[in-house]
C-alpha cells in the first residue's frame, strides 16, 4: 500500500476508492528570503474581466489622492475594497525544476507571502464631474486670455491619472463638454466667447454670401484670426457643425446652434415664463433651425408656464439629496423628465426604479404615471 498517513487511508478505505490507483502528493513548503512579501495583493475578477484584461494587457487603476481607487475597463468603472478572509492564505511558488519533484510525489514550494485579505470589485458610476471642475478653472476666452494666466492646465494624459472613468466614458465627455486643445493643453471654452464665435460665424456667412450647408472649414478659420488662432478656430467650426465627406466644409448643426442659444438665454435667470422663451428662442435662431423642448430635457425644468436652468453637475452626487433637490423645484415628475437628472448616479435601469421606489411614490394623472416625493 503506498504510503499515506493513517487517517487518509481509511477516508480513502471508507469511500471505496481503490489507494494502488492513486499518487500520493505532498507539499513541502519553505519560507521564500523576502517573506512576507507586502507587495503582493490578490484581486477576484469574473470571467468577463479577465478576459478584457488579457486582451488589454493592462491593469488600470485610477483616482486622485483624496479618492478610492478604481479598476477601469475601456467602458465600466470597478471601485476597489478590501475584504477580510475566512482563512489565511499562503502564496507559493515552486523551487527550481530540481527540487520540485521529489520521490513519492512530494512537492516543494516557495512561501513569498502570508495574506489574510483580498481586494473585491463593485461596479460604480464613472466620476467624470471632476473633469469639468478641472476645466472651469481655466477657460478659454481668447487670444490674449493667457499673457499672464498661471493657473493649472491639464492634459489628456492627467485627466486620465486622476478621473475614476474609463478611456470611452472620459472621451465621450469631453466631446460633450466641447473642449478644445490649446498648446497642447485641454480647456474648455468660455460660454461667452462661444457665443460670440458663433455670431462671427453668422456675420461671415452673410458677408461671404456662404450656404449655411456648404462652410469652407479652412476659409472661415482663417477669417476667424482676430478671435483666435486658426487651428483653435478649426476645431471650433467641427464642434457646431457636420463634416463634409471631404473634410473641407461643414453644416451648421442646427440641434447644436438652438441648444446654445436656449441656454444663454436661461443661465443666468431664476425661471422664464414658457411661452415669452418659446418665442425669444425662436428670434434668436434661423428659422429654419429647429427648437424643441426635448434638445433641452438635460438642462432645464419645465413646469405648466414656466422653465428654469438647472447645472445638473452641480447636484449632489448623494441619490437623496439631489432627488430632494429636483422635488423642490418641482412637485410632480414623469419618468422622462426624472430620467436625464438621475441617470449619472445609476449603472443600471433596475438601479433607477429601485432608487424611485425608495425616495418616490407613483401617481396616475391624466392617464399617465408620475412621482411624487415618498415622504413630503
Amino acid at each position: 500500500m503506498k504510503h499515506f498517513p493513517e487517517n487518509v487511508q481509511k477516508l480513502l478505505i471508507d469511500a471505496r476508492i481503490p489507494i494502488d490507483q492513486l499518487k500520493p502528493v505532498y507539499y513541502e513548503l519553505t519560507i521564500g528570503e523576502q517573506f512576507p512579501d507586502d507587495s503582493i495583493r490578490l484581486i477576484e475578477v469574473n470571467n468577463t474581466l479577465i478576459e478584457e484584461l488579457e486582451k488589454s494587457k493592462k491593469l488600470v487603476i485610477r483616482g486622485a489622492n483624496d479618492d478610492f481607487a478604481a479598476l477601469c475597463t475601456a467602458n465600466q468603472v470597478f471601485e476597489i475594497k478590501t475584504a477580510e478572509t475566512s482563512n489565511t492564505l499562503l502564496l507559493a511558488s515552486p523551487l527550481d525544476s530540481s527540487l520540485a519533484n521529489k520521490e513519492n510525489g512530494c512537492i516543494s514550494l516557495k512561501v513569498n507571502s502570508i495574506l489574510h485579505s483580498k481586494l473585491e470589485l463593485t461596479q460604480c458610476v464613472p466620476r467624470i464631474r471632476r473633469i469639468r471642475q478641472l476645466l472651469e478653472e481655466n477657460p478659454y476666452q481668447g487670444h490674449f486670455d493667457d499673457e499672464e494666466n498661471t493657473t493649472r492646465k491639464i492634459t489628456l494624459e492627467d485627466l486620465k491619472n486622476e478621473v475614476q472613468a474609463s478611456d470611452n466614458t472620459i472621451d465621450s465627455y469631453l466631446k460633450k463638454l466641447n473642449v478644445i486643445t490649446v498648446d497642447g493643453y485641454l480647456r474648455s471654452m468660455d460660454f461667452d466667447f462661444r457665443t460670440k464665435l458663433i455670431e462671427y460665424v453668422f456675420s461671415l456667412i452673410s458677408i461671404q454670401d456662404w450656404s449655411k450647408d456648404n462652410i469652407p472649414i479652412d476659409k472661415c478659420a482663417t477669417e476667424m484670426k482676430e478671435m483666435c488662432p486658426k487651428y483653435i478656430a478649426k476645431q471650433f467650426l467641427e464642434q457646431i457643425g457636420i463634416i463634409s465627406t471631404d473634410g473641407s466644409s461643414i453644416a451648421l448643426n442646427a440641434n447644436v446652434i438652438s441648444t446654445h442659444y436656449a441656454l444663454d438665454l436661461l443661465r443666468n435667470l431664476e425661471k422664464m415664463k414658457l411661452s415669452e422663451f418659446m418665442t425669444c428662442w425662436r428670434e434668436c435662431v434661423p428659422l429654419d433651425f429647429p427648437i424643441d423642448l426635448d434638445q433641452l430635457k438635460e438642462n432645464v425644468i419645465i413646469t405648466e408656464d414656466t422653465i428654469a436652468y438647472i447645472d445638473i453637475e452641480a447636484l449632489s452626487e448623494k441619490a437623496d439629496e439631489r432627488i430632494k433637490t429636483l422635488f423642490s423645484r418641482k412637485n410632480i415628475w414623469t419618468l422622462s423628465e426624472l430620467e436625464p437628472f438621475l441617470s449619472n448616479l445609476i449603472t443600471s435601469n433596475a438601479e433607477l426604479i429601485s432608487l424611485l421606489a425608495i425616495h418616490t411614490r407613483s401617481i396616475i394623472k391624466d392617464g399617465q404615471k408620475h412621482y411624487v416625493p415618498k415622504y413630503s
